[in-house]
């Protein structure tokens, strides 16, 4: 098994939902894991994906799901320091197999969210200047 060692900070946020650094960091959890270019409106459905393949690999992550139901934005460097003096400042992150990660082209995930008449594609707004 393949993997690269990321922040703490960046994988419990990753796995738990609750931003506890940049939100950089977890596009580099989820761009190694996937092997693309993840882009923000897919985000917590790779989330949710990585989420088991973490746990799976680290189960002493398990807790820190919970205990971010409790993350607030006044407390939340508290629980990142907490968390990071019990599971050490990096944390291995495995590469997802295909059976754990859904390729889904970002552009037609995000016309499954929004009205396509509202998605401007970088191609379309290039030629329009």
């Amino acid at each position: 098994m393949t993997t690269k060692e990321f922040p703490t900070r960046d994988v419990l946020s990753t796995i738990t939902g609750v931003l506890m650094g940049e939100i950089g960091g977890v596009y580099q959890v989820l761009n190694w894991m996937t092997g693309e270019s993840v882009y923000t409106h897919q985000i917590p459905r790779i989330s949710r994906e990585a989420q088991p393949v973490i746990i799976a690999l680290h189960p002493e992550l398990a807790p820190a799901i919970a205990e971010a139901e409790n993350v607030t934005q006044d407390n939340y460097t508290t629980w990142r320091d907490t968390w990071e003096d019990r599971y050490g400042l990096t944390i291995a992150v495995p590469k997802m197999t295909i059976a754990e990660h859904e390729r889904i082209d970002p552009l037609s995930e995000l016309a499954e969210k929004v009205s396509p008449d509202r998605i401007a594609a970088r191609s379309a707004v290039r030629s329009a200047q």
